[in-house]
Formats: structure tokens, C-alpha cells, sequence
């Protein structure tokens, strides 16, 4: 390793170890509210056994089938004068955390010649994940049912009907059953009732759990700039294009409905992915709201602050790439006229943390596979360690379409599509196994076409 991934590390983990670094986010004072429906059932002046053997084993203890992403989201949080900032437990679901999305419309009088959308971002406290359209938070951002049904999978804190109800975001997830093989069980019990935690051992978070999370959301990256490249040919072929740039966006969703429902949905959502890795890799916002209290200084001690900021500032190396990053966070939306709800352009690939400290994004025109970088900017938080240049080529004169769409919406799941993902022990022995499990191993992460882009590994 270079040194500058030395000193990334050291930036980023205050040179300490994975395993500190587990146990500090463990740590709990002694007054501290607890944060989860296992804490929840826990004597206030007690210690669970649960509690006990995570120090001691230094695991991460998860709920019943829940899924989580990398362990990357630690960021600026509550300020005490004269400390430095922290966050402390189970922050990030609080009502008055502050999160960024990404909002998109059809242009009107202020069109660029080239450009057919208009991005906003939109800085609010979090709210409490529950439906109300009083409030001033993203509690008011409602969810269409398109979006809700493609989120079934993916963690939610909240009823699930709105944009609070999936921030933060959690990137890619495993699917239920890989994640219980390379998870192990265990049953506690707590007064009345039993329990069922999952819990992964350092060891398989670091030969497993982020080596094939990576590759899994290379993959998912490919097949975002491959649906971008379907959504346009099918959109030229169906005479779709013209109502795109003319900002019909309502008569491309409707088109033939009553045939497949989610046939216009995916056209639109890869037309407006397209504008934004053509324009959002390179461009700031064309409506950024800088001026927002949210972005005023986050190392202000001077009072004490109860309030944790997950944020790509305008004074970071991101900012330039902020639309593409909250794209990729599946932090990005348009509003429905016929419903006024907003719609998820594109599902989690990076997490909310990794795209506030970890990554900052460029697009390259001219190149079929991308590139990673380290940098350091600062020792202090928040922090970027990588910068990443994703492949956005032309489309090859004479691609397939029917190619490009195979592999673009492929399920992860042997069985499922022609390029899982995964790899189960199928055949053991000579023989066809019924009940087969995962392996810790992977199969397509990359595009089985030539001239596919491929994102960075």
C-alpha cells in the first residue's frame, strides 16, 4: 500500500484498528437513550448480556433479517464546547439530522440547449419517518408505490410511505439469504421474549462482507449505465425522445400502462439517470442552495449542538459531483404531477456515509471502465478518501439492445437470470443438491458483453 492509504487510514480511523473502531461505536455511555427495540426492552440501570458479549467478542449485533451496509457512517455529529464533534449512538435516525436529496423536474423557461432537466438540492432535518405533510422535514416527501415496492428489500426506520423512511440511505444490500450464511444465529432472551440476533465476526467482515459488497455494487453500477443506454434506444425507437426533451414526462410514464405498468417508469428513470451522468459528473446543481443554515460551519464549538449533518458541502472536492452521488445514494427524486409524489430515480448503491466522507465522483466520456484514486484532503471530518471516475462511453454503433437489457435488470439470484450474482453448492458429490447453500463467492460482477462500461472494482 501507498502512503497516502496509510495516512487515509489513519485519517479516517484515528489510527485505530477495525476492531476499536467497532468497539467505539459500541461503547455507550452510562445516560444514554437506547436506540433500538432490543435496547429498548433492557432495564435502564442494567447491562445486557448482549451488550457484554459484544465488547468482549467484538461483533456487530443486528436485529431479526435486518440487512446493513458498509460501516463507513461515521460523521460529524453532537458538538460539547471544546471538543471535538462525535456522533453519538443511533444519531443518524433522529428527527433533526440533516440529509441532502437530489430533486429533478422538466425544464421551463430556464432550458439549456442539450440539457433536459433541472437539478435542485434540497437540505431538511430528517423527521421522525412517519407520513405528515405539515411538516417542514422530508416527512412530507411521500413515496409513489412504484418506489415503495422496489424499497421492500432495503432497510427502512420508519413506515416506509416517504423519503425520512430511508435516510439514511443504506447502499447495496445482500439478499436475505447470503446474509444469513455469512451471518451466524444467536438466541437471547430478554424478561418474556425470545430474540433471534445476527452477528458477524471480524473475520468475515474482512475477507467477505466488504470485498464482495464492492464487487456487488460494481455491478449494479454497470447495470445503471446499461438501463441509461436501453431507456434511450427504446425512447428513439418509440418516438419517446421528443416527449422527453419537450418535457412530457407524465405521457412517457402512461405509455402503454395497461400492458406493463412499469414499462414507461423505467424508460423515464433511465432517460433522466442519462442527463445525469452527462451533465451531474461534472456540473454543480443548477439550483444548489448553498445559502441553507444547514451548510454553516460544522466545527463551530462554541455551543453545544445536538444535531449530526450528513452532507456533501459546497466546499468540498464532491460538490462538483454531488447530482451523480446522491444518484448513486438513491438520494435522488422527481415529483409526480398526478399524484404529487416523488419517485426514485434510481435504487442504493452507495451509502449515505460513503458518499458524505468516503467517495467523491467524475464521469469520464471516453472510457469503457473506470478508476480509482486515493486522495487525502483533510485530517479532519468530514473526509474523502477516494476519488472515482465512472465510465459513461457513447453507445457502441450496433449494440443490441435486447443484450443491453438482459443485462441491465439481471437478478442477483442463481435460478433467477441467465448472470446471478451469487453462487450456491448445487451439485455436491456428483449429485444435484435440493436445498442449496450460498457460497462466499460470486459470479457475474461484470457485464458478459463486450463494450459494456464497467465501474470500478
Amino acid at each position: 500500500m501507498s502512503q497516502g492509504s496509510n495516512d487515509l487510514t489513519d485519517a479516517m480511523n484515528g489510527s485505530n484498528t477495525a476492531k476499536q473502531l467497532i468497539e467505539s461505536i459500541s461503547e455507550k455511555k452510562p445516560d444514554s437513550k437506547p436506540s433500538t427495540d432490543i435496547d429498548s426492552e433492557k432495564k435502564p440501570d442494567s447491562k445486557s448480556s448482549t451488550d457484554i458479549d459484544s465488547q468482549k467478542r467484538n461483533v456487530f449485533n443486528l436485529q431479526e433479517f435486518t440487512p446493513i451496509s458498509a460501516i463507513d457512517t461515521q460523521v460529524f455529529g453532537t458538538i460539547t464546547s471544546g471538543e471535538q464533534p462525535k456522533l453519538i449512538e443511533a444519531q443518524w435516525y433522529k428527527a433533526n439530522t440533516v440529509y441532502q436529496i437530489l430533486e429533478v423536474r422538466k425544464p421551463n423557461k430556464e432550458k439549456r440547449k442539450g440539457k433536459n432537466i433541472v437539478t435542485t438540492i434540497v437540505a431538511k432535518e430528517r423527521g421522525n419517518g412517519s407520513d405528515n405533510i405539515q411538516s417542514e422535514n422530508f416527512n412530507k416527501y411521500s413515496l409513489d408505490q412504484q418506489t415503495i415496492d422496489k424499497l421492500q428489500d432495503y432497510p427502512k426506520k420508519g413506515d416506509g410511505s416517504n423519503i425520512s423512511s430511508y435516510l439514511p440511505s443504506s447502499g447495496v444490500v445482500f439478499s436475505k439469504g447470503f446474509f444469513d450464511a455469512l451471518s451466524s444465529f444467536q438466541f437471547k432472551k430478554f424478561e418474556q421474549n425470545e430474540i433471534i440476533t445476527k452477528q458477524i465476526e471480524q473475520n468475515e467482515i474482512t475477507n467477505f462482507y466488504h470485498p464482495i459488497r464492492t464487487l456487488l455494487y460494481s455491478r449494479k453500477i454497470s447495470q445503471l449505465i446499461s438501463k441509461t443506454w436501453w431507456s434511450y434506444l427504446e425512447a428513439q425507437k418509440n418516438e419517446l425522445w421528443d416527449k422527453f426533451i419537450a418535457g412530457e414526462w407524465e405521457d412517457i410514464i402512461n405509455y402503454e400502462k395497461d400492458i406493463n405498468p412499469n414499462y414507461g417508469f423505467d424508460i423515464l428513470d433511465g432517460l433522466i439517470a442519462r442527463e445525469i451522468f452527462l451533465y451531474g459528473g461534472a456540473e454543480p446543481p443548477d439550483y444548489p442552495d448553498p445559502e441553507n443554515s444547514f451548510y454553516s460551519p460544522l466545527k463551530d464549538y462554541s455551543e453545544k449542538r445536538d444535531q449530526a449533518r450528513f452532507l456533501i458541502l459546497p466546499s468540498s472536492r464532491s460538490w462538483q459531483g454531488i447530482s451523480l452521488s446522491l444518484l448513486l445514494a438513491g438520494q435522488a427524486y422527481y415529483q409526480r404531477v398526478d399524484n404529487n409524489k416523488y419517485h426514485q430515480i434510481s435504487q442504493p448503491i452507495f451509502s449515505t456515509g460513503e458518499i458524505t466522507m468516503l467517495h467523491s465522483l467524475e464521469v469520464d466520456w471516453g472510457k469503457f471502465q473506470g478508476d480509482i484514486k486515493e486522495i487525502i484532503i483533510n485530517h479532519e471530518k468530514p473526509w474523502v478518501g477516494y476519488h472515482i471516475v465512472i465510465p459513461y462511453p457513447p453507445i457502441p454503433y450496433g449494440a443490441d439492445p435486447d443484450a443491453i437489457k438482459k443485462w441491465a435488470w439481471a437478478k442477483e439470484e442463481p435460478g433467477m437470470s441467465d448472470f446471478p450474482f451469487y453462487r450456491k453448492e448445487e451439485v455436491k458429490d456428483g449429485e444435484k443438491v435440493e436445498d442449496a447453500k450460498y457460497l462466499m463467492d460470486v459470479d457475474y460482477f461484470k457485464p458478459p458483453y463486450p463494450y459494456i462500461p464497467l465501474s470500478c472494482t
